[in-house]
This record gives C-alpha cells, structure tokens and sequence, in this order.
C-alpha cells in the first residue's frame, strides 16, 4: 500500500513520540475510534506496520491525534 507523504509524515511524527514515552503512560489511552479505545500501545499496532504501512484504523488514529495536535 502506498501511503501519501501527509500519512507518512503523521506515522513517523507518531512513532518519535511513542518512543519517547514512558513506559506506564503507553497504557493510556489516546483515541476512540468507531467506539473502540486505543490505548498508545494498541494504537502502535495499528500505525507501525513497516512497508505496509497503518491499517484503517491506525490512519483514523494518526488522524484524530493530529486534529487534538498531540504531534507540536
């Protein structure tokens, strides 16, 4: 799957801060999608897939975190 440069940029600025987080605070969670929580840690499952690049979900994801602006 080809993802465009705007996804791209969102699943890299996610991973940097995934990284960075401390381990107890990858259980919170960060996102609901289609009345589903995701915490850091199920969200990294669905955004960091290598070449395939995120699931549906994980794009709605990266998606809600950029609109709440989690990634400035």
């Amino acid at each position: 799957m080809l993802l465009s440069k705007y996804m791209e940029d969102l699943e890299a600025k996610f991973i940097k801060k995934y990284a960075n987080l401390p381990w107890g605070a990858r259980e919170e969670i960060i996102a609901v999608i289609d009345g589903k929580n995701f915490t850091w840690n199920s969200a990294n499952i669905e955004i960091d897939r290598g070449k395939e690049g995120p699931t549906e979900i994980g794009q709605k994801i990266l998606k809600q975190l950029q609109d709440l602006r989690i990634f400035e």
